[in-house]
């Protein structure tokens, strides 16, 4: 029954009644905001499965791509003209969601973007929270939103403290990452520090009744709970979170275990402790699946296991991190890695992607899981020290993972391979695994991929040719494989390579476009192509858009700038919708911005 009647009528009611009906109506607000969230949720599970079931029903043919297909069929007058254009409009469709949402991006500090989608989304769900508290509130009557604000943000500490979790149910639900899922855990965390500041705000404007002050220790929890909310929020903000990541993280968890604890006795003494306690059990759950994983993976029963790691110091600011575990993983995902001797906690864990590709055996074998860690300031300055004081060491470490959903490349023609600097731990083990189905025959619709790396200091050669050269080798026809490595710096010639055939290029310098740093020849490693200077990613895009016959996937890792270039010229005429629709292959983005959020 909605509760739209004049306020005249309400006044009439005495105050008695005004409680009672405000309470119903905040208890039915809150189930009706999860009913929402579970269809939401329902929609997303439905969606997934449906990938699932379409990925058994129709698997990759090896050799062609949807869009690979059709061109052959036009050729040969099996496919009607009309069915035709209906697909290149449904992914003309596809490719202009695709710019508007995941391609676009708003600058919100230095060097630091967000994409319309991840802005939208945390506006639309913040105004849309603030519009079912305000309804139904009587001409905005203070005495029906300002405890309702109180329970629409508790009720939704659960849904936050799950998404916040690396092992959450509705990360396994839907099919999609948990650090994808951060965008709705951060919009729904500032939700809840808005709707609890509107609670506090509006019950100190109405007045506080006589055994509601800061001698009750109720109230001091409330207080301190808001209060630790508020730091834990503006901490989280992003350009905040990337100058001091390890800062943030540490008083990130301080600061929502008081929050969560403060508040518990808070609402406990109003009897709505329940909407509270069951975010503990959530964030209870993922740490024990954690602590199961973290025992499985490194085998702490077992005192033959070796329970280190291979520290070495590859170039000077790169340092490889090598561990020998019995765990699959896949292409791209990342594990946190503890180093109780190198952090200042002793159970410090940080993210980081794998860079290496399981043995063809998966769990059945053990297998080496490297890491590749550019030692910036922290705790990655700190390992870089210890590589380049014991190069070669062995130092005690445990490994959390995998975690990630990363994107499965076989069903595109073209895959563009871009990485900067550390990225390249992303890059290269995508490129492993696609030479890999290769090698052995697997479905697989690639035909060619471009890998390029780019990359200050040429000292990175040294051990990145040696990784190239073999995957060269065993790629088979139809694959073909076009390395380009940029070096930017001013570190040239390239050094040479132990076992790695060099020879001089006599090309002239050449500029390519205005703003472009001039691309000079040097020396050429086997079929390894290398290049002074700094890619046109405009120019490699648009060369490669227009020669292949299907379907494109770009995937970026690096730093923001570089990703940013790739955004607009991929938002630009190269992959827009008007030229999908002429024919023109649809292009995939993938960017990874894991560890850069």
């Amino acid at each position: 029954m909605p509760f739209n009647d004049s306020s005249h009528i309400f006044a009439a009611i005495p105050s008695s009644s005004q409680r009672s009906l405000r309470n119903r109506l905040q208890i039915a607000h809150v189930r009706q905001l999860w009913i929402f969230l579970g269809s939401v949720l329902a929609f997303f599970t439905a969606v997934n499965f449906l990938r699932y079931l379409w990925s058994k029903l129709f698997p990759i043919s090896k050799g062609h791509d949807f869009f690979t297909k059709e061109k052959i069929d036009e050729e040969t007058s099996n496919t009607p003209l009309k069915q035709s254009t209906c697909r290149r409009s449904l992914s003309a469709l596809t490719t202009g969601f695709r710019i508007v949402f995941f391609r676009w991006s708003v600058p919100i500090g230095p060097s630091v973007f967000a994409s319309v989608t991840e802005l939208s989304f945390t506006f639309i769900y913040i105004a849309a929270m603030l519009i079912w508290l305000l309804v139904d509130t009587q001409d905005l009557q203070a005495l029906f939103y300002q405890d309702r604000a109180a329970l629409m943000a508790s009720c939704q500490l659960p849904l936050v403290v799950a998404l916040a979790g690396k092992n959450n149910v509705i990360s396994w639900l839907t099919g999609i990452s948990h650090e994808r899922l951060n965008v709705l855990h951060r919009a729904s965390a500032r939700t809840i520090m808005i709707f609890l500041w509107i609670h506090a705000l509006a019950r100190v404007v109405s007045g506080l009744p006589k055994d509601a002050d800061f001698s009750h220790d109720w109230m001091r929890c409330g207080a301190l709970s808001l209060a630790s909310l508020t730091i834990a929020t503006i901490l989280s903000v992003r350009p905040i979170r990337q100058m001091v990541f390890e800062f943030f993280l540490v008083t990130h968890i301080v600061c929502v275990l008081i929050f969560i604890v403060a508040g518990y006795y808070h609402a406990k003494a109003e009897r709505f402790g329940d909407y509270i306690w069951p975010a503990l059990l959530v964030w209870g759950f993922d740490r024990g699946l954690r602590m199961a994983r973290l025992v499985w993976n490194n085998k702490m029963w077992s005192r033959s296991h070796p329970g280190d790691a291979l520290v070495e110091l590859v170039s000077e600011d790169t340092i490889r991190l090598t561990l020998h575990r019995r765990i699959s993983w896949l292409p791209g995902q990342h594990a946190y890695v503890i180093l109780p001797t190198v952090s200042n906690l002793p159970f410090e864990a940080h993210p980081f992607t794998i860079a290496s590709i399981p043995e063809s055996g998966g769990n059945s074998e053990e297998s080496d899981v490297i890491f590749l860690i550019r030692g910036r300031g922290g705790f990655t300055q700190r390992l870089r020290e210890h590589a380049a004081k014991d190069h070669g060491s062995r130092v005690p470490a445990f490994l959390d993972g995998p975690y990630g959903c990363p994107p499965d490349l076989r069903s595109f023609t073209t895959c563009i391979l871009i990485a900067g600097g550390s990225g390249i731990s992303y890059t290269l083990p995508l490129l492993l695994d696609l030479v890999r189905h290769s090698f052995e025959g697997s479905p697989s619709a690639v035909q060619r991929i471009v890998f390029v790396w780019a990359v200050r200091d040429a000292d990175h050669l040294k051990w990145i040719s040696t990784i190239l050269q073999e995957a060269l080798a065993r790629a088979t026809k139809p694959l073909v494989i076009e390395p380009r490595v940029y070096v930017t710096g001013k570190n040239f010639p390239i050094p040479e390579v132990p076992g790695a055939a060099s020879e001089r290029a006599s090309v002239s310098s050449s500029s390519i476009e205005k703003g472009d740093i001039q691309e000079a020849a040097l020396p050429v490693y086997s079929a390894l192509k290398l290049i002074h200077g700094r890619p046109s990613m405009k120019k490699l895009l648009s060369e490669e858009i227009e020669a292949s016959p299907g379907a494109i996937s770009v995937d970026v890792a690096g730093p923001t700038p570089l990703s940013e270039s790739i955004r607009r010229a991929l938002s630009s005429g190269l992959a827009s919708p008007a030229s999908v629709l002429k024919g023109s292959p649809p292009v995939t983005l993938h960017v990874e911005t894991f560890g850069m959020n």
